[in-house]
């Protein structure tokens, strides 16, 4: 009897000591936990295109102004700004008493510089793109300019910046609040080169630091007030959904919850979503065989059903048409355009079959979260609606972000959340000179639709550009091919205060509050 009650004993403190191995990150730690999918592509934000690395730049740092949770344009780094009456031209004040990392204090000169690096040829930025409503700006990022100091970008003072822009676009102090415009430190930059954003070099000015990161395992942050931020960098779903259920993570994203377990705990009300505008497509190498004919592009587009997607995803998308997501000027309805039997009169007609035989067709994707199983739906559709088989490679975020831009494939997916609450900001991506456009297109009369829209104030007008242009870059040319729409899901602990995403697909770490 003593040996029984003495296992009884044993047995309870081994399952109290498991039980507070559990729950010890939940009780008297004051870290905050988040899981994130993807490694970010880079801590340059002049260079960085994903949204891993614009949630940790956007915390890190910040710009002139800032877009808030219901994406209301605020100042941020700036004291005030105005447009210049009946004129191109705004000035921004900056705040003074603002100061980097290091101690050194802001100027106007800071923004400058970013601006300057982040049109300059040799950068090579994606993101260039963003400034070319400024004066001069397109011209120099495309080498026809030499002299910077001819961008209508001038330092009136220390702490004041005028820009000239090529003509008013009510959009563009919301430019300001993304990430590539954010000001930079030149001298370390060139001191350091470019490890210039590793842990140990880094100089920023946001309410948090980077203190240590670890590449495809950790990032660590802190404030003035010691809130500690961890993020624990996992691709494996399974992994961190055991993580968050073990109370080791504190938010889950949507890559971070397998898809089996979405009806469970869309069941037991765990899952939490924020509307996002947010779309997925598949892009087109349309310099080269076979996707340099716009027919053989449709013929693939009729051969895929895209509400199966909203099946295999668990409703956690929303197929459609239109590149300009919904709750945006210019979105149009959904159209289903599946017609397998049209695509395979298509591919006959040009005599596709015949051509394609020693040939390879590949299809890229980043390999994280459910992109594999997107891929190879795909896959089986190409091969059962019109018999062509396609080759479908996964690669790393990284990678796959550097493949686009040097090793072009014949089709690749990818998804567009926006930077700034504009249409605009979809309907540039495919311009002749947007840096993130990766399908080699150029068509003069959509920059000009896109390029009038711009500028245009009335609604109604602006939907008819967008209209038009929509049916350029998704009807006749058949450029990308939207697939769904997708919102932001996931997890949060309960010891954590209610926050949500901004409908940018950003956490602001100083949303984040732990219950009393």
């Amino acid at each position: 009897m003593k040996k029984k009650i003495l296992n009884i004993i044993k047995t309870f403190f081994l399952s109290l000591i498991i039980l507070l191995n559990l729950n010890a990150y939940s009780f008297g730690n004051n870290e905050i936990i988040i899981n994130m999918s993807n490694e970010p592509g880079t801590l340059d934000w002049n260079l960085a295109t994903d949204s891993s690395s614009f949630l940790i730049i956007n915390n890190i740092m910040g710009g002139l102004t800032k877009l808030d949770s219901e994406l209301r344009l605020k100042n941020n780094l700036a004291e005030e700004w105005y447009f210049i009456e009946d004129t191109s031209e705004i000035i921004f004040k900056i705040k003074k008493n603002i100061f980097w990392s290091d101690g050194v204090g802001l100027q106007a000169q800071h923004f400058k510089d970013s601006w300057e690096r982040l049109l300059t040829p040799s950068t090579a930025a994606d993101y260039a793109y963003f400034l070319f409503d400024i004066k001069n700006a397109k011209k120099y990022n495309s080498g026809s300019l030499k002299q910077f100091s001819d961008v209508g970008i001038i330092i009136l003072d220390k702490y004041t910046i005028k820009i000239v822009l090529e003509k008013k676009k009510s959009y563009f102090p919301s430019l300001m609040s993304f990430m590539s415009t954010f000001p930079i430190r030149k001298d370390l930059i060139k001191k350091y080169g470019e490890s210039w954003t590793r842990k140990e070099n880094i100089v920023t000015l946001g309410e948090f630091k980077l203190k240590d990161k670890k590449n495809n395992s950790f990032m660590t942050f802190e404030n003035k007030k010691g809130k500690k931020i961890k993020i624990i960098i996992n691709e494996n779903s399974t992994s961190s959904l055991a993580m968050f259920e073990n109370n080791q993570i504190d938010i889950l994203d949507g890559g971070g919850i397998p898809l089996l377990e979405i009806p469970y705990l869309k069941s037991k009300g765990l899952i939490r979503t924020s509307n996002q505008f947010r779309n997925n497509y598949i892009g087109f190498d349309v310099t080269s065989w076979p996707f340099n004919d716009s027919e053989i592009r449709k013929a693939f587009l009729y051969s895929i059903e895209k509400e199966v997607f909203e099946l295999i995803l668990q409703q956690t998308v929303k197929a459609t048409d239109s590149w300009i997501p919904e709750g945006m000027l210019g979105n149009r309805s959904f159209i289903n355009k599946f017609n397998p039997k049209k695509a395979k009169e298509i591919l006959e007609k040009k005599g596709f079959y015949k051509t394609y035989k020693n040939k390879k067709i590949t299809f890229l994707f980043p390999e994280s979260s459910h992109n594999r199983l997107i891929a190879e739906t795909l896959q089986s559709m190409w091969k059962e609606n019109i018999n062509i088989d396609v080759e479908i490679q996964g690669l790393e975020w990284k990678v796959y972000l550097a493949a686009l831009d040097s090793d072009r494939p014949n089709m690749y997916r990818a998804g567009w959340s926006a930077d700034y609450p504009d249409p605009h900001n979809f309907m540039n991506l495919f311009t002749c000179k947007s840096g993130n456009n990766e399908t080699g297109w150029c068509n003069n009369e959509y920059d000009t639709l896109i390029s009038k829209a711009s500028i245009e104030d009335n609604p109604e007008k602006r939907a008819k550009y967008y209209s038009y242009a929509q049916t350029i870059l998704l009807d006749n040319d058949c450029v990308i091919m939207p697939m769904f729409e997708s919102n932001q899901i996931f997890l949060k602990s309960k010891r954590i205060k209610n926050f949500n995403y901004s409908k940018l697909g950003i956490i602001d770490f100083s949303d984040l509050e732990i219950r009393d």
